[in-house]
């Protein structure tokens, strides 16, 4: 048996679903600014400084060697002021600085008593330091930022994407009271092709946010529609066929028969 769709739910489907459906086609073609062309922005961060770096903060703590010279090595924990004390250099900045620039200025600094000093410097730990991760991912929320983390390594902590997630078009939301950068990370590619400019490091107050696919936000939507329309629906369908129970017995349904076919069926 044919049921027919009421004259207002087609109009339904056509003024409010259909447009919904175009629009979330046609946004595909909208980006944020592609990682490559976006600069880090920080307020306390220098310009220059590249995504993929991780940048040291007030409470990490860094553990400084210079090669073939032990007794210089020294595990510091950076103050409130940012400001650390290394022997032969003194008093030098380093929160704010990526790892790269912070290891040639101790480099700077000790080479007027060491020539040519070969100095690494490594992150132990990471304090004070929290990130979001939000939307598509299999436990979102917020976690501490413990030790040098890459967005992948992010996603993993959040449990790993799920399989609505658009790992493609991933959005990093960044900065200071004053300015807010809006990066898309293609995570999709830094997972299969390890694209290091893609992967960067978390830092302090990013929020990772996974948008869900195209195909996945309509299904959802058309969930939340047919929720809506299925009451009518059913209302529609038992008026209906009360109507064939007349037309067959001659007489109108009973109250008892009407109460069946009317109500909608429990969700």
């Amino acid at each position: 048996m044919k049921i027919r769709i009421p004259y207002f739910l087609a109009i339904l489907i056509t003024f409010f679903v259909w447009p919904v459906l175009l629009g979330g086609c046609a946004s595909t073609g909208k980006k944020v600014e592609d990682i490559s062309d976006t600069p880090s922005v920080s307020d306390d961060v220098p310009e220059e400084i590249k995504i993929t770096e991780f940048i040291l903060g007030a409470g990490d703590t860094i553990e400084i060697a210079v090669y073939r010279h032990d007794d210089l090595k020294r595990s510091i924990r950076i103050d409130t002021s940012g400001i650390i004390t290394y022997p032969l250099v003194g008093d030098i900045k380093a929160a704010g600085l990526g790892i790269l620039q912070f290891r040639d200025d101790i480099r700077a600094g000790l080479s007027k008593y060491i020539v040519n000093p070969q100095v690494s410097v490594n992150v132990t730990s990471v304090q004070s330091r929290k990130f979001s991760v939000l939307g598509e991912v299999k436990t979102p929320g917020i976690f501490s930022l413990e030790s040098p983390t890459t967005f992948l390594e992010a996603m993993a902590k959040a449990g790993g994407f799920t399989i609505d997630a658009k790992q493609e078009n991933v959005l990093l939301i960044r900065g200071g009271v004053n300015t807010t950068e809006l990066v898309t990370l293609n995570l999709e590619e830094a997972l299969k092709e390890g694209d290091l400019e893609q992967n960067g490091y978390v830092r302090k107050g990013d929020v990772i946010y996974v948008p869900a696919t195209i195909i996945a936000n309509v299904s959802r939507y058309a969930q939340h529609i047919s929720k809506i329309i299925a009451p009518m629906l059913s209302l529609e369908q038992g008026y209906f066929i009360g109507q064939q129970i007349e037309a067959a017995s001659g007489s109108k349904a009973t109250s008892r028969t009407t109460s069946i076919t009317v109500n909608p069926p429990s969700p």
